[in-house]
């Protein structure tokens, strides 16, 4: 797969999905690696799980966020949750993955900012992630971002406190999202009549 970000040197536009997205949503899944679903979810995840967990995403209460190659195919997935728990309106969890091709180049990072803004717009004072144990490199991303490590051997976490929203930054995202929206667009286009092209020849 040919990484369109790192020879453009731009930062990846990180848009938000609906519904419509499920496909891609699992497409990404099953391109992971076993290892990495195992580190995504916290352990060795079957295929019709991963199904079942598509099938149940919750557009309206959740969000989802997505970095997109030129093939308009997920390469980097957040998934920003808001529980229906006594924590639900103060704390939101954080998962993410992105594909062994395209990891260490940041969208992991670009992703835990976009939902970080979302969560504090929607009114959460907290972020919240939970990963494995061995998961060095989530690990070193929370540190990166700033969040403080609850060290548990069987269930780490990382916290981020989240600032009140502001008219600024409800600004800024809806105006990333309406760029990030424009650009898979031009992306989903793009790879349909590149599809079409190899189905007609």
């Amino acid at each position: 797969m040919h990484n369109t970000f790192a020879s453009a040197g731009e930062e990846p536009l990180v848009a938000q999905l609906g519904a419509h997205h499920r496909n891609r949503v699992l497409k990404h899944l099953r391109s992971l690696s076993l290892h990495d679903l195992r580190l995504r979810f916290g352990y060795a995840i079957t295929d019709e799980a991963l199904q079942r967990y598509v099938r149940r995403l919750h557009f309206s209460r959740d969000a989802l966020f997505g970095i997109f190659d030129e093939a308009a195919q997920i390469v980097a997935l957040g998934h920003l949750g808001f529980d229906q728990g006594a924590r639900a309106k103060t704390t939101a969890e954080f998962g993410v993955s992105v594909l062994p091709q395209m990891q260490r180049q940041g969208f992991g990072t670009r992703l835990l900012q976009r939902a970080a803004m979302h969560a504090r717009n929607r009114g959460a004072t907290q972020l919240m992630m939970t990963y494995v144990a061995e998961n060095d490199a989530l690990r070193r991303m929370a540190l990166r971002a700033g969040m403080k490590l609850a060290h548990d051997h069987h269930e780490p976490r990382a916290f981020l406190n989240l600032q009140p929203p502001t008219a600024a930054s409800l600004m800024d995202e809806t105006f990333s999202e309406m760029l990030a929206a424009i650009d898979l667009g031009f992306r989903v286009a793009n790879a349909d009549v590149a599809t079409h092209r190899i189905t007609s020849a």
